[in-house]
């Protein structure tokens, strides 16, 4: 790796250390959930590409969630999308739309692997959130959620993920 490749790399970290763009803030939020996988434990399988790959060629399978785990002591594969949101709309929390919660269901029926919502929520600044909830797509089934329906799935922010008979917590 070159200077170049070096500074370049560094203004890509400041950028997203100080940025409010929604897609900066989604990938910090991604990388996030990601160091929060032991590697000991979990492998990922699958990953979306990002939006500079995009731009360049689209990928279709970049509207499959953003991540396909594999729990190593099992081989047993799950999928996570991970999503960011500042705030309740009307008091509800909108975490997509009803044609991505539609290929998130079909995704997960296909594959035959459960798919879990992993939403962060709050926070002032990008990379600080107040609070996340681990969502099991199957109690996700709108895309606006009441409190009484994610409140149920709150995990601490900084816990590793546990995989366990199948679930995500």
């Amino acid at each position: 790796m070159g200077i170049l490749d070096v500074g370049i790399n560094f203004l890509k970290e400041i950028k997203m250390a100080t940025s409010d763009d929604p897609f900066v803030i989604g990938q910090v939020f991604e990388k996030y959930v990601d160091d929060l996988f032991s590697k000991k434990y979990f492998a990922i399988v699958e990953k979306t590409h990002s939006t500079e790959t995009n731009r360049e060629e689209y990928v279709e399978s970049s509207m499959n969630p953003d991540f396909v785990y594999k729990y190593k002591p099992t081989n047993e594969q799950f999928a996570v999308e991970c999503k960011y949101r500042s705030q309740l709309k009307k008091g509800m929390l909108s975490w997509t739309n009803p044609k991505q919660l539609k290929r998130y269901q079909e995704f997960q029926s296909t594959r035959n692997i459960p798919v879990f919502i992993v939403i962060g929520f709050g926070g002032e600044d990008v990379g600080e959130f107040n609070e996340m909830f681990c969502i099991p797509l199957e109690e996700a089934i709108y895309p606006d959620l009441y409190p009484s329906v994610f409140n149920k799935f709150s995990r601490p922010l900084d816990k590793q993920f546990l995989w366990i008979n199948g679930k995500l917590y």
